[in-house]
C-alpha cells in the first residue's frame, strides 16, 4: 500500500526553510552593514590671496573640544594634503583659544587659465597655459591653496548636538539661530562669530579669502549609502589690505541626512 505525504507537512517544511533562509540573509545583511559603518572627520582650509604677500602670519581657527585642538597632528608634521614645505605651522593660544598659526616668508598667488575644450578626434592637443602669478586675460582664475586633514574614528559622531560634544570652531562664542533651507533631512542651523588674525607686508593692498570647515559624518551601506553629518564653516573675505584681528562668519549646520 503506497503511503501519501501530507501536503500540509510539505507546506510547513517549505515555510520553515524560507524563514530560516530569510533569517540568514537578514543576519548577513546586518553583519555586512555593520562592517561597512564609518565615522569620519574632515578639516579643510581654502586660502587665496590676489597678490604676493611677505612676512605672513595667520592665526586660523581649529576644531576644538574641551579647549583641546583636534586633527592638527598631520598639519604640524606636514603630512596633511596641501601643506606647503615653505610654511611653518604651529598651535598657539590666544585668550585661551587654541589656533593654527601659519607663518611664511612669502606666499605667491597662482592664476590659471580657463579649461580648454578638446574636440573629439583632435590629433593636435591645445597648448596648456603655464599658471601665472598675476591676474591676466590668459590666466584670470585665482587658484586657492587647499589643505585637508581627515580622520576615521570607531565611535558614532553626535551630529544632532555637536556643540559641547563634537569639535567645532570657537565653542566659547555665542551661537544664535541662523537661516537655512529647512527639509526633512536637516536640523537647526546656527550663526556665530569666529576670530581670525592676519598680518603681512606687500607692495599693494591684498584681498584675502578664507574658507575653513570641519565636517563630521556617520555612514553605513544598506543597499546604498546612508549618512548623517554636521558641519561648521568659517568664511572671511578681506579687501584693501585689512589686517589684525577680524571676525569671520561662522555657520554650524546640524543633523543633515538620514539616521539609521
Amino acid at each position: 500500500m503506497t503511503s501519501q505525504v501530507n501536503p500540509w507537512k510539505i507546506l510547513i517544511a517549505l515555510i520553515l526553510i524560507a524563514l530560516v533562509f530569510f533569517a540568514l540573509m537578514s543576519y548577513q545583511f546586518d553583519k555586512m552593514a555593520t562592517q561597512s559603518e564609518r565615522h569620519m572627520y574632515r578639516y579643510s582650509i581654502d586660502l587665496s590671496y590676489d597678490t604676493t604677500i611677505d612676512n605672513v602670519t595667520l592665526y586660523l581657527p581649529v576644531p576644538e573640544r574641551n579647549s583641546t585642538p583636534l586633527f592638527t597632528e598631520s598639519l604640524l608634521n606636514g603630512t596633511a594634503y596641501g601643506v606647503s614645505p615653505d610654511w611653518n605651522l604651529s598651535i598657539v593660544h590666544e585668550n585661551g583659544t587654541p589656533m593654527l598659526a601659519i607663518q611664511a616668508a612669502r606666499m605667491v598667488p597662482e592664476y590659471h587659465g580657463y579649461p580648454i575644450r578638446i574636440e573629439p578626434g583632435a590629433t593636435v592637443l591645445p597648448t596648456t597655459l603655464v599658471p601665472g602669478h598675476e591676474y591676466s586675460s590668459n590666466t584670470p582664475i585665482l587658484q586657492p591653496v587647499s589643505i585637508v586633514a581627515s580622520e576615521l574614528i570607531t565611535s558614532a559622531i553626535d551630529t544632532r548636538s555637536p556643540v559641547d560634544h563634537e569639535p567645532v570652531f570657537f565653542p566659547r562664542g555665542v551661537f544664535t539661530p541662523g537661516t537655512g533651507i529647512a527639509t526633512a533631512y536637516n536640523g537647526p542651523v546656527y550663526d556665530h562669530k569666529v576670530p581670525v588674525y592676519i598680518r603681512y607686508t606687500s607692495e599693494r593692498p591684498a584681498a584675502i579669502s578664507l574658507r575653513i570647515g570641519i565636517h563630521g559624518s556617520n555612514m553605513i551601506w544598506r543597499g546604498g549609502w546612508e549618512s548623517n553629518s554636521y558641519s561648521d564653516s568659517v568664511v572671511l573675505e578681506t579687501t584693501n589690505g585689512t589686517q589684525g584681528w577680524v571676525m569671520g562668519e561662522g555657520k554650524l549646520s546640524t543633523a543633515d541626512g538620514v539616521y539609521y
